[in-house]
């Protein structure tokens, strides 16, 4: 069984950010409260990965800090997840060495909530409707696969298993 968790960079600062300043771009005090709870939920539910592709842009890699600072997983950076599609984001997982249970995969829209869709052949009747929106900031899937092998990683394979907006990440950490 492998799982693949794609999470969308966290809220960030618009203002004096153009086109050719995209990169730099970072997380703002939205995005920073969005990874501590993200964070929060992460370390409560006992989520546990071993690999973390990301973005190199600076939004991407601060979300990762944040998010998973408490987490030993090793973190790739990938320059080609700044600007690409799902099927960059699928050629890069099917590198991933075998040992590789949990994935998390950093980066932005629209390729985020296109790999989800583009992987997820069944969802929970509940997480349907997921399927036809775009990510928000900090949001974050879950998809389960019954490979052995990254290598043999197909479209529609994939079970999408759990979908958290930060509102929703919200209401769970105020229950706990």
């Amino acid at each position: 069984m492998k799982r693949i968790i794609l999470l969308r960079h966290a809220s960030a600062d618009l203002e004096a950010f153009n086109q050719d300043s995209d990169h730099k771009k970072p997380i703002d005090n939205k995005g920073e409260n969005e990874c501590k709870n993200l964070a929060l939920w992460l370390k409560n539910n006992f989520i546990e990965f071993d690999l973390i592709i990301s973005s190199n842009a600076k939004r991407a890699l601060q979300t990762c800090e944040l998010v998973f600072e408490a987490h030993s997983a090793t973190l790739q950076k990938n320059p080609s997840f700044y600007l690409c599609n799902s099927e960059e984001i699928i050629m890069t997982i099917q590198k991933i060495n075998d040992e590789v249970k949990n994935v998390v995969i950093v980066g932005h829209e629209p390729s985020i909530s296109e790999t989800m869709r583009v992987l997820s052949g069944s969802t929970r009747p509940d997480l349907k409707k997921y399927l036809n929106i775009s990510y928000q900031p900090c949001t974050i899937c879950f998809l389960y696969f019954n490979l052995k092998s990254w290598k043999s990683l197909k479209k529609k394979d994939g079970v999408l298993e759990g979908y958290l907006s930060p509102d929703i990440v919200n209401l769970y950490n105020e229950k706990s």
